[in-house]
């Protein structure tokens, strides 16, 4: 295969990469949307629930929620980085490659 089509192949490649890590963005950012959406319903049910029980179950109730939520957004920023870092490394491969391909046409 010549250079040309193998650096055809590999733009190719790397745009299958982007679409494909685009979609992962978008359905990351519906996750999200839909996950404070939960949490605005949730927080609506919580206050009226503090509203008609004792104070301690309110405090023991909130304080499960602050846990879960603090879960959530390690998980959130976990899942950030690990798409970033992807991104980095095939932009990086795809660099290596097209600069290699680039210097055997010279």
């Amino acid at each position: 295969m010549d250079t040309k089509k193998r650096i055809a192949q590999l733009d190719d490649e790397h745009l299958a990469f982007r679409r494909k890590s685009s979609e992962l963005e978008w359905d990351y950012h519906d996750m999200k949307r839909e996950a404070r959406n939960f949490s605005e319903e949730m927080s609506n049910w919580v206050i009226s629930f503090c509203r008609h029980s004792s104070p301690a179950d309110s405090s023991y109730i909130l304080h499960q929620i602050e846990e879960n939520r603090e879960d959530f957004e390690r998980k959130i920023r976990r899942y950030e980085d690990r798409l970033n870092e992807a991104c980095q490394e095939e932009n990086r491969l795809y660099n290596k490659k097209l600069n290699e391909l680039k210097k055997e046409t010279r």
